[in-house]
């Protein structure tokens, strides 16, 4: 066997084998994170390195590279994240910051964008997380039933006696966790429906599982986000083209308005004091528009952090950065909408059907993923998170094994559009202002 051969079972597209084991193993470092428990790995870059060697072998052993318009968007953020850093007193900081973001989020993305290039192996990786959201909920019941509230990862619940269940690693905070756990729900539905006995009697019982670990993060944002999955699920399959525009527009300016009464607090003047923030966020973004006021820099002029992602990349980054953020993730979700709302009738004399079939739920369960962040970002400043990055990759590696069968979607995956939605992601923004100019 030559060199080739070795690293690539088909070598006709480069879909080398090496690679994604490399990436799934990049999979498990970042999200069961055994380098943060084991005592094995201490002070050990082992992410870092593992980043580094998977580039190398996808540029060496993987084709094609995929490029798509949201990484473009994304990519474009990086000159506004200095820029505005050194705008707002952080001198070449901005630039450090940028490099991170390069490194850390764009790198990921580019990796599941390039290497899941096919059905099975997103089954691998869709299994990778919900694999890791089953320890961290372990790990959260340890916590709750320790008396000291430690896990056996060596980690401590936060929230006094209330006990918000915390993991490893970027899942510290007991909202990243629980948004993981969120959106792993429409995983657990694709393996219950796409399964004999055994898949589907595992997947409602993590599904069981999953709904515990929710509830005892205590993230109000992520229980929200769990009940607006199937609701947004039931609007899409069953509404009207005039009922979702109107859901989806209107949706921000109701949840705005729901805060206004602690329905998603623990009390009125924690429900105000989120309210003000928004408010302060817009009037940050008005007084400083083209740049906002550097990333980073929203919790020290406010004093609290914005609580809602789309208002803290405003603010902070200005028109042209929540142009760019959030025309990436409504390009992300508009066509993973469209494949979704495809008439399943006209594959039904293709060759390929069943792997046809397949492709569409699989994006539909990373569709309704990307639902599920869309919703509880609203409500938790989680706009600069690996999980998004890795899951925007995952919903760009399906667009394009969809786009073999249905051509006419390339007009979709180009720069221009991706810019039209940006200045459409603007109606959260509007939508939330207006209902602030009621509400307070």
């Amino acid at each position: 066997m030559n060199k080739n051969q070795l690293f690539n079972k088909d070598i006709d597209n480069q879909n080398s084998s090496i690679v994604f084991f490399i990436l799934f193993f990049y999979s498990l470092l970042v999200l069961i994170r055994p380098q943060d428990f084991l005592t094995t790995f201490p002070d050990f870059p082992l992410v870092m390195l593992t980043t580094i060697a998977c580039f190398i072998l996808i540029i060496s052993f993987q084709r094609p590279l995929r490029w798509a318009p949201q990484q473009t968007l994304l990519i474009s953020l990086l000159p506004i994240v200095s820029i505005s850093g050194f705008l707002n007193g952080w001198g070449t900081k901005g630039i450090i910051e940028s490099l991170n973001i390069a490194f850390y989020l764009m790198l990921p993305l580019f990796f599941f964008a390039t290497v899941i290039s096919t059905n099975l192996r997103q089954k691998s990786i869709m299994f990778v997380t919900i694999v890791a959201s089953l320890f961290m909920v372990h790990n959260g019941w340890v916590q709750q039933n320790s008396i000291d509230g430690y896990g056996w990862t060596g980690t401590q619940a936060v929230g006094g006696d209330l006990r918000r269940i915390v993991y490893v690693g970027i899942f510290q905070d007991p909202n990243d966790l629980g948004m993981l756990l969120v959106m792993n729900i429409p995983f657990l539905v694709y393996f219950f429906y796409n399964g004999g006995f055994i898949s589907k009697f595992l997947s409602f019982s993590v599904f069981g599982v999953f709904l515990y670990g929710i509830y005892i993060t205590g993230s109000r944002g992520t229980i929200l986000g769990t009940a607006a999955l199937f609701g947004f699920y039931l609007l899409l399959r069953y509404g009207g083209t005039r009922l979702i525009i109107f859901g989806i527009v209107s949706g921000p300016a109701i949840a705005t308005l729901l805060s206004q009464f602690g329905g998603l607090n623990s009390g009125e003047a924690s429900a105000r004091g989120r309210l003000y923030a928004w408010y302060d966020g817009i009037h940050y973004l008005i007084s400083n528009p083209i740049f906002g006021i550097g990333k980073g820099n929203f919790a020290d002029w406010h004093g609290r952090t914005a609580h809602n992602s789309y208002i803290l990349v405003a603010a902070e980054l200005g028109v042209i950065g929540y142009t760019l953020w959030g025309g990436a993730l409504a390009l992300t979700v508009y066509i993973g909408y469209k494949i979704f709302k495809l008439p399943v009738e006209r594959f039904a004399n293709h060759p390929q059907k069943v792997l046809i079939l397949d492709e569409l739920k699989l994006n539909t369960a990373l569709f309704f993923s990307m639902i599920a962040f869309m919703v509880t970002a609203f409500f938790l400043s989680r706009s600069y998170i690996l999980l998004l990055f890795i899951f925007v990759g995952m919903s760009v590696a399906s667009h394009y094994r969809v786009l073999k069968y249905v051509p006419e979607f390339k007009e979709l995956m180009t720069t221009k559009f991706a810019f039209k939605c940006g200045l459409a992601s603007w109606v959260m923004i509007l939508m939330v202002y207006f209902a602030l100019k009621v509400s307070l």
